[in-house]
């Protein structure tokens, strides 16, 4: 029989690390950690943290940008089996502040740039004293490059920690089982390699295998940032499978930045979060091909999207450029994958507006009962997650964000969705996102995806802003392609070509540019603001 695989990620890439010594780990612009590297330079910083007293449980804050050293700090602290505490880079010292606070962080691993705000924030926490700098060359100083080498030791399962991106509200700890993390992401690794998890020990064997330069081989590049689940998720699963991962070495995400690391790393796999990111990638691509120049990409066979719209539009517009394969996954920091679309230039006409169930995920209704195929009801996805997960220190919002059905504990964030008589799934949205105008519900992410069928226009995000006569109505922001002009009746009016009269936007923004979080998501405060100082209404837009 074969032996199990480890239950923690420490122990886990340290086996690989003996296995593939040698094989690049991760990688950012000109550099590259090997895995040797890679399990050293996390080996002496848990060095260093256990000497200055970090013990198995604590929560340590992460606060950093991508880079190598995001990676190595997350395995220095799964050797101790300390719990990371992802914190938005962007955040000030009172929202960071937050985060420590309610977390009980024992202390901080940070970019050299952000300590004065850490330290700021953790001023009033007599508990946060522990401050490491990330180094902007690399490494953490020298005082953790002469630390001694952590010994190695056996280890099992602990807590699980990840803030939501606080979309909708402030953030969230969401609590679960590391283990359960750990066998989520490999099991997406090897399939991704062709490898049956369920093979024990033998499939790590197999999937260090597997040439990474090869045929079958996979060079990953998760763009969004490392602290956000869909960036952290990616790269936590292509290193479970001996994968490299590549890294954006700089601090913006243009399209160009996109091309050059997939083609300086041969990068196979592109993880992105919706339109945010494929329509910088779009704007590279478009160049080039308008300039006659290589496109850059031809190591290129999967982009992954999670966690916002990806449009058809936008996938067709990138289908032309190269035969890929686009995979658009729904899933959400409180755990599990609900529902997944995969298409290519044979079946992007037919099949990219629609999903269809993960493997264990249901739709349900009201009543948490499965909802029929082609009933026309509206249900709410949801996906088995451990028995003790939930949001820290919230057992109301736990109560209803996770249901335990059958003996299974689901987590039912709130997206809603369609099921058609052939299985099909058509999303709606998040329910936070729903709109009321005069007593009819409208889903933002519908009328998004009817907007950018557009072809002048780039991005939109659409929302509800008071309405004194209809409680709130359907708002747009909206950008427009270079060179193009759409006026917003016009805009108003091909939704409503589309749509019942009653979801068209009745008010609509033309801004330069749409702005999105660094996650790729909606900015909704930012488009909220666009309706304060005017009054952009589409006449006659009922």
């Amino acid at each position: 029989m074969n032996a199990r695989l480890a239950d923690n990620f420490a122990s886990h890439f340290e086996h690989i690390a003996d296995l593939v010594p040698r094989r690049v780990a991760v990688a950012a612009g000109e550099r590259e950690l090997t895995w040797a590297q890679f399990d050293e330079s996390a080996d002496r910083l848990a060095g260093h943290l256990a000497a200055r007293g970090v013990r198995a449980g604590d929560r340590i804050g992460l606060d950093a940008r991508n880079s190598p050293e995001y990676l190595v700090a997350l395995h220095a602290l799964f050797k101790l089996m300390a719990v990371p505490v992802n914190v938005n880079y962007r955040y000030r010292a009172d929202e960071v502040g937050q985060i420590l606070g309610s977390s009980g962080a024992r202390g901080v691993i940070a970019d050299a740039d952000l300590l004065d705000v850490v330290t700021e924030s953790a001023a009033p926490l007599p508990a946060c004293d522990l401050f490491v700098a990330i180094d902007p060359a690399g490494g953490f100083g020298p005082d953790v490059a002469a630390a001694a080498r952590q010994p190695r030791r056996p280890r099992g399962d602990t807590e699980w920690l990840l803030f939501t991106g606080g979309t909708t509200g402030y953030p969230k700890a969401v609590v679960g089982s590391h283990a359960e993390r750990l066998r989520a992401v490999r099991s997406a690794g090897f399939s991704s390699l062709g490898v049956n998890a369920g093979d024990g020990a033998e499939a790590l064997h197999q999937a260090l295998d597997v040439d990474p330069r090869g045929p079958r081989g996979i060079v990953a590049l998760p763009a969004p940032p490392l602290m956000h689940g869909t960036g952290l998720y990616a790269a936590l699963g292509a290193l479970a499978s001996g994968a490299p991962v590549a890294l954006l070495p700089g601090r913006g995400t243009t399209g160009a930045d996109l091309v050059a690391a997939i083609s300086r790393h041969g990068v196979t796999d592109l993880t992105i979060v919706g339109d945010a990111f494929a329509l910088r990638l779009l704007d590279a691509l478009d160049e080039a091909a308008a300039a006659g120049r290589p496109l850059g990409i031809d190591s290129l066979r999967r982009v992954r999207s999670i966690g916002a719209v990806w449009s058809p539009s936008v996938k067709r517009r990138l289908l032309a450029h190269a035969d890929l394969t686009l995979i658009d996954t729904i899933a959400a920091s409180e755990g599990g994958v609900y529902a997944t679309s995969s298409v290519t230039r044979a079946t992007v006409d037919v099949d990219a507006g629609s999903f269809l169930l993960a493997a264990g995920a249901r739709l349900l209704d009201e009543n948490d009962r499965d909802v029929v195929p082609g009933s026309g009801q509206v249900g709410l996805l949801a996906a088995p997650v451990v028995a003790e997960a939930g949001y820290e220190g919230d057992p109301e919002k736990t109560a209803g964000a996770f249901h335990d059905l059958d003996g299974v504990r689901y987590s039912i964030p709130g997206d809603m969705a369609l099921l058609e008589a052939d299985g099909r799934l058509r999303l709606l949205g998040r329910g936070s996102s729903v709109i009321n105008t005069g007593g009819e519900k409208v889903y933002a992410d519908e009328v998004e995806l009817a907007l950018h069928e557009h072809p002048a226009v780039r991005d939109a995000i659409v929302l509800g802003v008071p309405d004194q006569r209809w409680g709130s109505s359907v708002a747009a922001v909206v950008s427009l392609e270079r060179g193009s002009d759409a006026a917003p009746e016009e805009l108003s009016a091909f939704v409503g070509a589309r749509l019942a009269g009653y979801k068209k936007p009745r008010r609509i923004v033309v801004v330069p540019e749409v702005q999105r979080l660094n996650t790729g998501k909606a900015d909704l405060r930012w488009a909220e603001r666009q309706f304060e100082d005017q009054d952009a209404v589409v006449p006659n837009a009922r």
